[in-house]
């Protein structure tokens, strides 16, 4: 429809009914994303396409809303369909809010996939002031958003207190038990990892992986992958390999299938792998690993920081092999 017909149609509505048209859209949206507020659900690389179908209707909501000074009959919902959103543009490589923030998170979504993080990370906290409820599901994501954020900026310690904070709200809302718990855990172990507190960090690998197996969650792979780089930091590349070797979905994996599945997450666990070859003397096999990586990367990130970290990698290899001109 264009959009000057859109602009008649919309003030034509009475306002009594355009709060209930408002929520309709949002309910019919909500079916795009999945919901990272109440389960531990990762990239979900297969609900990609449908995400992006949603996006640009996303971005019309929040355009008009600005505009027309619509509100939503349910600003819980479509605080939660912002949320939803927002999770699917950090893993695809950040928005939450409502009302008239709501457009500040489609600036987040440019900022954070140009790598501006700084200028992010104040925008995000704009949109985390806004919710008036700070004991919710969504509220413990949101905050998540942010401390993932600062781990991405190397500044764990100021990631570790939000992760701590979801961590008991979710705890307070589902139980000690539920296996959501180990999603907050494992953040919260990461932070440990990149501090240097290997030991707290072992002891929150070790519960989220408890949770997880208990639960006989698919997302115990999430736990061992992270728990091998752990084992890697303190010095163990062949503990890290075993815990690597756990994870049912790399085995019988080609290099090629290996990054042909496009997920993320693999490329991640290839450059784990390289590293612990490295560790083990086998620079050839490292070498290899960490290229194909690189490749990898380039060609789904562009120029992006992780692309620059595999780039890193490959020529402080290509130097320890000799090929100093290549490496430079």
């Amino acid at each position: 429809m264009h959009r000057l017909v859109q602009t008649a149609a919309i003030r034509r509505i009475e306002n009594a009914d355009r709060a209930r048209y408002f929520d309709a859209v949002v309910h019919m949206l909500s079916w795009g994303f999945p919901d990272h507020a109440s389960e531990d659900i990762g990239h979900q690389i297969a609900t990609w396409s449908r995400c992006e179908k949603c996006l640009p209707h996303i971005y019309n909501l929040t355009t008009a809303a600005k505009q027309h000074s619509l509100k939503p009959g349910n600003q819980e919902k479509y605080a939660n369909l912002l949320l939803r959103c927002a999770w699917f543009v950090f893993y695809s490589i950040l928005r939450v809010g409502r009302g008239a923030l709501a457009d500040i998170w489609f600036a987040v979504r440019y900022l954070y996939e140009r790598e501006m993080y700084a200028i992010a990370r104040g925008m995000v906290d704009q949109a985390i002031s806004t919710f008036s409820d700070t004991t919710t599901l969504e509220y413990a994501s949101a905050i998540d958003l942010g401390g993932l954020l600062d781990l991405d900026l190397a500044q764990a310690a100021r990631a570790l207190p939000p992760f701590k904070q979801a961590l008991e709200i979710r705890k307070a809302r589902l139980g000690p038990e539920d296996p959501f718990i180990a999603y907050s855990l494992n953040n919260i172990a990461l932070a440990y990892t990149e501090m240097g507190e290997l030991q707290l960090a072992y002891e929150a690998h070790e519960e989220a992986t408890r949770l997880r197996l208990e639960a006989n969650s698919d997302r115990v792979e999430n736990s061992y992958s992270n728990w091998s780089c752990l084992l890697l930091r303190m010095g163990k590349p062949d503990d890290a390999e075993e815990m690597m070797a756990r994870c049912r979905s790399l085995k019988g994996l080609t290099d090629e299938a290996f990054l042909a599945t496009g997920n993320p997450r693999y490329s991640g666990n290839m450059v784990v792998l390289s590293r612990i070859r490295l560790k083990q003397g086998r620079t050839k096999d490292a070498l290899r690993l960490a290229t194909k990586a690189l490749s990898f990367r380039r060609k789904l990130l562009g120029n992006r920081l992780k692309t620059c970290d595999s780039m890193y990698d490959v020529a402080c290899m290509l130097l320890q092999e000799g090929h100093s001109s290549t490496a430079m």
